[in-house]
């Protein structure tokens, strides 16, 4: 189990990553592309730019109700993707802190029945 939370930790962490590096593109684009205003929204943003991940909108619709993938991917991206940095740290760091509990559970079961 241990190990489990350690790779969703990780992956949370690998998630922020990915996340920034579409933030400091979203940003870049808004900056350097002319007519693009700061209300660039994930959908847009994903559909133009990023349009080999456009298809985790069809996962989404599959996964959620419509209303709520269309709110959505209505977000400003560069409000969204910040969100979701700070959700995956807070998500990696949880997990990795239910792995140290389990592990000094570990310890503790370990040393009563020795």
């Amino acid at each position: 189990m241990k190990r489990f939370l350690i790779i969703l930790a990780w992956s949370g962490l690998l998630g922020a990553i990915a996340d920034g590096t579409i933030t400091a593109y979203a940003a870049w684009e808004v900056a350097t592309t002319k007519g693009m205003g700061i209300d660039l929204t994930v959908d847009e943003h994903l559909r133009t730019h990023l349009h080999f991940l456009y298809w985790l909108k069809d996962v989404a619709y599959f996964l959620a109700p419509d209303r709520f993938v269309d709110w959505l991917f209505g977000l400003p991206a560069l409000a969204y993707f910040p969100f979701r940095i700070l959700l995956n740290l807070i998500f990696g760091w949880w997990m990795l802190r239910w792995a140290r509990r389990l592990e000094k559970r570990s310890k503790v079961n370990q040393r009563g029945s020795a």
